[in-house]
């Protein structure tokens, strides 16, 4: 009998597949994101499996946050325990250090992110959701999170309602001109490509649009950020 998303969980966890966490553990708990509801939507929690499985498959490398287990809350919630990132996340780390840094530091924070990203392709993973925020800093040090829309290449469909997920600024502007194209590594290397320009210039791209109909419009037509003046070849 085929087992269902919930079930396959729980016996992942009986079976030591996942290393489970008591809640009752965790000492002065601070919310610093939150995802699905995965205590009652299948969907959703099909979803969760697929991020640890993902999760499981890379944690080890320096550039990708890593994974201890997961917990089940007071509420019912499963959550996924990661590192916590004492920098926060890239975009907030640039507004905290931006004056400070030099062009090595720079150059060393991106490539660090595009290690990350090669390992995430070398094992046949695509990010899909690729920007700054989802890009952590722990003692300096770049960590690729947030798997929730990541998939196994093998795995890779789209549907119409695709082009909604991630941040228009970040998303390969093809997916506004053809809601069928199938994301790649490409992708997710056009995303990097708005990452360098935010961690050359220390702000967010296309800061001055408050619209997201606006900004996919002005990305449709061909609009980009203009390079930094003084970026060393």
């Amino acid at each position: 009998m085929t087992k269902t998303p919930g079930e396959w969980l729980e016996k992942a966890i009986s079976d030591g597949h996942i290393n489970y966490l008591e809640y009752k553990k965790f000492t002065d708990p601070t919310e610093i994101g939150s995802g699905v509801d995965t205590s009652i939507d299948e969907k959703a929690i099909k979803d969760f499996i697929n991020e640890l499985k993902l999760l499981r498959k890379v944690y080890y490398h320096p550039n990708i946050i890593t994974f201890y287990g997961i917990t089940k809350d007071s509420s019912g919630y499963y959550n996924i325990v990661l590192q916590y990132a004492d920098d926060r996340t890239l975009r907030e780390y640039l507004k905290m250090n931006f004056t400070q840094l030099q062009w090595t530091d720079k150059l060393r924070i991106a490539k660090e992110i595009a290690f990350g990203l090669l390992f995430l392709h070398n094992n046949n993973i695509i990010h899909k959701d690729l920007h700054s925020k989802n890009n952590l800093i722990h003692q300096k040090q770049p960590k690729i999170a947030d798997f929730g829309l990541s998939k196994q290449i093998n795995e890779i469909s789209m549907t119409p309602n695709s082009i909604v997920h991630g941040i228009p600024a970040y998303i390969e502007p093809k997916y506004f001109n053809d809601h069928k194209y199938k994301r790649d590594n490409k992708s997710d290397v056009y995303s990097f490509g708005v990452i360098l320009w935010e961690i050359l210039s220390g702000r967010p791209p296309f800061q001055s649009f408050e619209s997201i109909y606006a900004l996919t419009i002005h990305i449709f037509k061909g609009n980009r950020e203009k390079p930094i003046e003084g970026t060393p070849p």
